[in-house]
């Protein structure tokens, strides 16, 4: 049975930031009140994975519990390069998913974050087999894959995995031109395999949502209409073969501003364009280290380092120029509201940035930090837990 598109939103719920999803403290109750807000709206794709902590638990009680199976619709995601040693692992994951969501079956089911040195180990324990046989078994309506790749390696992918009914892909305006990220030519190279695709990653972790100011002068002019994260979605979703734009919202508010940019949606106009392309050689120029705050980095770093939450701080840094009020962003985030190491913590062992879908030098932004950021050392001491 073929993928049926029209049972999609186009505004998709990314669930992997909950509030509180690290230390399990995520509030049921405000959640649920997101998910009603976004199923009122129209919406009905929720994204989850068994790797997002605490993700598919949360919406096992706040969607599943408490709306008709039938009134949405659940794509999650197994992976093999964290947290797997053996094939084995991949029926253990795909089971605790369907406790964890309490669901007899997945609509969607996707390999998670192929691209560079990842593929291998997707390779290595026959991860594609897998997916196939949670279709065959009934486990899964449909079935597909979630990368951060190369055109080159997309190609490989259609042709290795010729059963892919979907494919996931990260889409912002930051990236779309980008030679590292080459965004549009994979869009293009799932269209022209007739593959539809779902946009991640649209507001960049989040880092489009608070632009530099250059940014947001030529948004504020062009798009006065809409927030700068819903222009960063509204992107997304006017891009060719996509059928659904995934948003990590963690508060009502997001829920609300992306509801009302998606009701009714119409792609970007030429003008509106011409100022998002603007926006991105403003964006460029900036300087802003491109983190999506995915953690994927942080989930191999033997020395538990808060990665994202320290280029977090050194973003604050590049927006705003203020060394003193980025290292006290660096002792709150990391410290004691991450619970995690400082930068100068690193062993420099280069796990993180093999790990990093955004191919980002975080050793050289340690070593940005360590010399223009923790020189106002008193300001982290005293955010210590």
């Amino acid at each position: 049975m073929a993928l049926d598109t029209s049972k999609i939103s186009k505004l998709g719920f990314g669930c992997m930031r909950f509030k509180g999803r690290e230390t399990d403290t995520i509030d049921l109750d405000y959640t649920a009140r997101m998910v009603d807000r976004f199923l009122e709206a129209g919406g009905t794709y929720f994204d989850t994975a068994w790797a997002y902590p605490n993700s598919e638990s949360t919406l096992g009680k706040v969607l599943v519990a408490r709306h008709p199976r039938d009134s949405f619709v659940i794509a999650s995601k197994c992976v093999t390069w964290t947290h797997c040693t053996c094939a084995d692992d991949l029926e253990r994951q795909l089971q605790e998913t369907l406790e964890n969501l309490d669901v007899d079956y997945l609509d969607v089911y996707l390999m998670h974050n192929l691209g560079g040195k990842r593929t291998a180990s997707f390779e290595e324990f026959g991860a594609w087999e897998f997916v196939k046989s949670v279709k065959e078994r009934g486990l899964a309506k449909h079935i597909g894959f979630s990368a951060h790749c190369t055109p080159e390696e997309l190609e490989g992918f259609i042709a290795a995995y010729p059963e892919a009914e979907v494919i996931q892909l990260q889409v912002n305006y930051l990236d779309w031109d980008s030679p590292a990220f080459r965004e549009r030519e994979c869009v293009e190279v799932a269209r022209a395999h007739g593959i539809p695709v779902i946009t991640m990653e649209p507001v960049k972790g989040g880092l489009l949502a608070e632009p530099p100011q250059a940014v947001r002068d030529i948004l504020d002019e062009a798009l006065p209409n809409d927030s700068y994260a819903t222009a960063a979605l509204r992107f997304a979703a006017s891009a060719d073969g996509v059928i659904c734009t995934l948003s990590g919202m963690n508060t009502l508010e997001q829920v609300e501003d992306n509801c009302r940019a998606f009701a009714d949606f119409e792609p970007l106009g030429p003008a509106e364009r011409a100022a998002i392309e603007r926006a991105q050689v403003a964006m460029s120029e900036s300087g802003t280290v491109p983190c999506t705050g995915c953690d994927y980095c942080a989930k191999v770093c033997p020395q538990g380092v808060g990665i994202s939450g320290s280029l977090t701080a050194l973003n604050y840094y590049i927006n705003f120029g203020d060394a003193r009020a980025a290292s006290y962003q660096l002792g709150f985030v990391v410290r004691f509201n991450g619970g995690k190491n400082l930068p100068n913590a690193c062993i420099r062992c280069g796990a993180c940035e093999e790990a990093c879908p955004q191919g980002i030098n975080i050793l050289e932004c340690f070593d940005r930090i360590e010399q223009e950021i923790t020189p106002y050392r008193e300001k982290i001491v005293l955010m210590r837990p």
